[in-house]
């Protein structure tokens, strides 16, 4: 058998079935999500958009490494680099517009009224941190009575267009991210500042 033979049955067997597999399940994973993802999801609520992106972008990844093996190690006319064109390209782009209601929901916390609490977030986590009196930024138990008094004299609330109450800012940790939105009804949740993952909820 010779060599670029073999080297075409390995890579058949080691990238492009997997890669296929990886494409069909992403779309459909993609589309069974899609019927369970809430439009108006409460931060505390099981994080099906979180877990299909994170899923997807391992797929993706180990698609994209495949095709660039086959694109730089094979010729162009080659058989398989053209099965995989012609065949991972599409189930990629399809497992893409599966994942992208899941996707949408994610670019959301980053953009509109979102973006805008966000914005409000990462400016009171700086405001609190100056509280703070070590290089950690944790908080003593006398720095955090003191700016949650001072969170609470500022009434930091926001209201959500399909929220029928806005939702209050307060101190909820003595470590960062310190601030956490209250929804209301006895519901919690503190997110990461910078990508907006709710990293608590009640």
């Amino acid at each position: 058998m010779k060599t670029s033979t073999r080297c075409g049955i390995i890579g058949l067997l080691c990238w492009f079935v997997p890669s296929v597999g990886v494409a069909v399940v992403l779309i459909g994973l993609g589309l069974a999500g899609a019927s369970s993802l809430s439009p108006h999801p409460f931060p505390g609520d099981a994080p099906v958009a979180d877990i299909l992106v994170e899923v997807a972008l391992c797929g993706w990844l180990f698609v994209l490494v495949g095709y660039g093996f086959f694109f730089v190690a094979r010729k162009e006319s080659d058989r398989i680099v053209r099965l995989w064109r012609w065949v991972i390209l599409p189930l990629t782009l399809l497992s893409f517009l599966a994942m992208s209601p899941a996707l949408a929901q994610i670019a959301g916390r980053h953009w509109g009224e979102w973006g805008r609490l966000k914005a409000m977030l990462q400016d009171n986590e700086v405001r609190v941190r100056a509280f703070s009196s070590r290089a950690d930024g944790a908080l003593s138990e006398e720095e955090f009575a003191r700016a949650k008094a001072w969170l609470l004299e500022q009434s930091v609330t926001f209201q959500f267009k399909t929220e029928p109450e806005p939702v209050r800012l307060r101190l909820m940790r003595t470590v960062p991210p310190y601030v956490g939105v209250d929804f209301g009804r006895g519901q919690n949740a503190v997110f990461n500042p910078v990508t907006m993952h709710c990293i608590y909820s009640d």
